[in-house]
């Protein structure tokens, strides 16, 4: 974790203890959550959480948070997230959660283990809200697509599919390199933009563009890769299988997914090759299995993705379960 000097601990095992941060709940984090975890506290009340990385064990965690405003964007994985005493909201990729709160709330937050996770967490405190020339946290709750809001307790949580240039903005934060004074410019400008892009986004119906026909066909495309991964897909084929021109197929696939057809591609079969190694099924009979018809590129794009050969990664796997 890195930025954040206020009160957390670390422990023997690498858990990591955050308490009585004016904008993030009290909470404990297992230790690979905890190295897969960025903060950057930003001036005039505003953070910003990146999460990335290939986590094996599920995440959990009850916690009570701060009266805030938060837009979260989830690129990767698999997510679930509730107030307590509310309706359960179920995120997949492509979705963004707004959460606010006049007083602390408390809640839970799962995301699933075994595969990659890409999330961003953008935090305004309502002071920092007001200054910037946000709307009212109320005026929000008719916009939401899935509504797990508690109003009796000051609280409004629910979710929409987020706008490609929303997803964009994410992929920017996770990919930047600066640092020191440039880096928390660099992000206080993408929290803004966010925000910016997530009200112009509800004032022009978001309701109305979450069924377009192209943003399914999109999705269906994505389903179709994560599905049946192990397949030989060109772009060409993709965009005939789901009805999209290969422009519109590459464009559209880059803004939603934040990388290209191929790219997604890739990782999804390595992500699974992991997953398969770490059951204990040979490195030869992962690389075909997930589609990787050479051996000698399997295990070099593999090394690129998880930092270890694919025998690396099945022996520490290995040596993890015993």
């Amino acid at each position: 974790m890195d930025q954040y000097n206020g009160n957390w601990s670390m422990a023997e095992d690498g858990s990591l203890s955050l308490e009585h941060h004016p904008l993030l709940p009290s909470v404990v984090l297992p230790a690979e959550w905890a190295d897969m975890m960025r903060l950057d506290e930003l001036a005039g009340g505003i953070t910003i959480t990146g999460w990335h990385g290939h986590p094996r064990q599920a995440l959990d965690v009850r916690a009570t948070g701060p009266a805030l405003f938060c837009v979260a964007l989830l690129l990767e994985g698999r997510a679930a997230m509730a107030l307590d005493g509310g309706p359960l909201l179920e995120l997949e990729a492509g979705m963004a959660v707004i959460q606010t709160a006049d007083r602390p709330v408390a809640g839970r937050f799962c995301v699933e283990g075994g595969s990659a996770i890409r999330l961003v967490d953008i935090r305004f405190t309502p002071e920092a809200l007001a200054a910037v020339g946000g709307r009212p946290l109320s005026s929000l709750q008719r916009d939401l697509l899935r509504d797990c809001s508690l109003p009796e307790a000051g609280a409004l949580m629910g979710g929409l599919h987020a706008p490609p240039v929303m997803l964009r903005i994410a992929t920017d934060i996770l990919q930047c390199d600066f640092s020191g004074d440039l880096r928390c410019l660099y992000l206080r400008a993408k929290a803004l933009e966010t925000l910016a892009q997530l009200l112009q986004h509800l004032r022009c119906g978001a309701r109305g563009e979450v069924g377009t026909r192209e943003q399914r066909q999109l999705l269906q495309a994505r389903q179709l890769l994560e599905q049946r991964y192990a397949e030989s897909w060109s772009v060409d084929r993709l965009a005939q299988a789901v009805g999209l021109n290969q422009k519109k197929l590459q464009a559209g696939f880059r803004a939603m997914a934040g990388r290209t057809v191929h790219a997604h591609l890739r990782e999804l079969r390595l992500h699974a090759a992991a997953a398969m190694l770490a059951e204990g099924m040979g490195v030869a009979d992962t690389a075909l299995a997930v589609g990787f018809s050479n051996l000698s590129h399997f295990s070099k794009s593999f090394r690129q993705t998880h930092g270890v050969t694919p025998s690396q990664w099945k022996q520490h796997a290995k040596e993890y379960r015993t």
